[in-house]
């Protein structure tokens, strides 16, 4: 009211609030704001941020007049500790220093590693046992060096002189162990004087991986414990470092990454193993085989040739009697109709013609059928060899004109073929390129167009890869028969009158050469042609395919 009422008086007007609320002062939104803005400069002046999550309140049922105790128990960060146990130390200056002072052990006296070993009266009550046993355990990488202690305290009034000895170690198996020394510290003799604390160092030290031990007896003078052992157990365990452990870790796990693989790829194959279609509905047995399968099945040996299989039924139907059976077609089996052919009476003018037809049908058989392709094939090598025949034959002509020598006769040939059938011998260097005519002109002083009248035309044999096609095969002009039938014995093969053995030799070594590269220039463009025709038969088949 002496606010208002000094505002007044001063000329200021002030109104009331508009609202009974008033906020408190740290709400302010103007302080609110002030101090996210400083919040920087306000965190650097003061850090303090008290560890609100680990606070433990800790209390009790009792009063405590003690401030301190009451500080303990509110606070548990280790700074404050600190801070509290300082604080008890200046309040209480003889924390130090114990109330209750023990009474001093008479006589000798020592802590060996914890243990009381004293005087007990003699020195040979417990001789020969182990009063008591420090174990020392060391553990290290192979090559690594690794310290322990081994602390003994003269809590007596006598001073006490002592000494280190190994003791034997037990080999029930008679193991024979490299005398490799693992174990290090200071075995010299020496004094702890009353109220004295000796540690003693231990340095374990391996070159290998493995559990070693030793044992050494603390010898005292004046003996503790009547003349019982103080022996301190050294155990070292000496590891092997893992320098590839990083590297089996990977190969461990793309191993168990494979696995894992292999074994779901396996599953997934099983499964789909599983996975079937029902099988098809199997049809009755030759329900639709075909002749060409049934000539198969009949004669293995043989080819299908629609030609000779449609001869050979009528053959078959020659065969059979006129009484409304015209229309069988037999079996289509060669030894069928090669019984019906052979049962047929011998005095049956027509059983040597079947028999002939039948013949050359097998043999048409016997032979694989030319393709459109091969066909062509074929009448280009046949007239390549029968230009290769008719060059060789002029060469030959032409040498022996230029070395004087004269020409070869019909009857000079030897007789190659009268051996096995009875036949004059055809020199195949005299054939031409139609037919394999003979050169007759060697035939001097006889009227070969009589012979040649008189004598009865014989096919030239093809080789037994050209049977059974659709080429007609060509055929020799009629050869000049000599007066008298030849024989097996009767031709001899007789020299050139006028011939010289030297001449001749050069002559064939002239003609072998020619000849050669006349074969070697005809194979090569056979070779090529054949290639050209292959390639655009596979040209064509591909336009027909719509491929190019």
């Amino acid at each position: 009211m002496f606010l208002v009422v000094s505002l007044l008086f001063n000329g200021v007007y002030w109104s009331a609030p508009s609202t009974p609320v008033h906020y408190p002062w740290d709400k302010n939104p103007y302080l609110e704001q002030r101090k996210k803005q400083l919040s920087d400069v306000m965190e650097e002046l003061d850090p303090h941020k008290p560890n609100i999550d680990r606070l433990v309140i800790k209390g009790s049922n009792k009063a405590e007049t003690n401030n301190n105790n009451v500080i303990r128990a509110r606070i548990e960060d280790d700074d404050d500790l600190a801070e509290i146990d300082d604080l008890d130390e200046n309040l209480d200056p003889l924390r130090d220093h114990p109330d209750v002072v023990p009474e001093p052990i008479f006589g000798p006296s020592i802590l060996f590693d914890g243990n009381l070993a004293q005087w007990t009266g003699d020195s040979y009550s417990y001789e020969g046992t182990v009063g008591f046993e420090a174990r020392i355990p060391f553990e290290a990488y192979a090559g690594k060096r690794i310290t322990e202690f081994l602390e003994v305290k003269n809590n007596g009034t006598t001073a006490i002189y002592y000494n280190w000895k190994r003791l034997p170690k037990n080999n029930p198996f008679d193991i024979v162990n490299a005398k490799v020394q693992r174990f290090y510290f200071n075995t010299s003799s020496g004094v702890i004087l009353p109220g004295d604390t000796t540690k003693f160092p231990f340095v374990f030290k391996s070159p290998n991986a493995g559990v070693f031990t030793e044992q050494w007896q603390f010898e005292t003078k004046p003996v503790v414990c009547g003349n019982a052992a103080l022996v301190a157990t050294l155990r070292g365990i000496s590891l092997q470092e893992d320098k590839f452990k990083n590297q089996r870790s990977e190969i461990e796990r793309e191993l168990a990454h494979k696995q894992s693989e292999q074994v779901v790829h396996q599953i997934l194959s099983d499964m789909l193993d599983g996975v079937k279609t029902p099988d098809r509905a199997k049809s009755p047995v030759d329900a639709y085989i075909t002749p060409e399968e049934i000539f198969q099945r009949k004669n293995p040996t043989m080819h299908w040739s629609n030609e000779t299989i449609t001869e050979l039924k009528n053959l078959y139907r020659a065969l059979l009697p006129d009484d409304g059976l015209q229309q069988d077609e037999g079996d289509l089996s060669l030894n069928s109709l090669k019984q019906m052919i052979m049962g047929m009476d011998e005095d049956d003018e027509r059983k040597e013609e079947f028999l002939q037809k039948m013949n050359t049908a097998i043999v048409s058989l016997s032979f694989p059928q030319f393709t459109p392709i091969q066909h062509q094939m074929y009448s280009v090598g046949y007239e390549m060899w029968l230009e290769s025949i008719d060059q060789i034959v002029g060469q030959s002509m032409l040498i022996r004109s230029v070395m004087g020598l004269p020409e070869k006769t019909l009857g000079n040939m030897p007789d190659v073929e009268s051996s096995g059938k009875g036949k004059p011998a055809v020199d195949k260097d005299k054939k031409d390129k139609k037919g394999g005519k003979l050169d007759l002109k060697a035939a001097k002083g006889k009227d070969t167009g009589k012979d040649s009248a008189k004598g009865k035309a014989s096919p030239v044999k093809k080789p037994p890869s050209r049977q059974g096609n659709a080429i007609p095969t060509p055929v020799a002009t009629p050869v000049a028969q000599p007066d008298r039938d030849f024989t097996p014995g009767s031709t001899v093969q007789s020299p050139i009158p006028d011939t010289d053995p030297v001449s001749d030799t050069k002559y064939q070594e002239k003609f072998y050469i020619q000849a050669y590269g006349i074969i070697y220039d005809m194979i090569d463009r056979m070779a090529g042609v054949f290639e050209d025709i292959k390639t655009k038969e596979d040209a064509e088949n591909l336009k027909k395919l719509g491929l190019t």
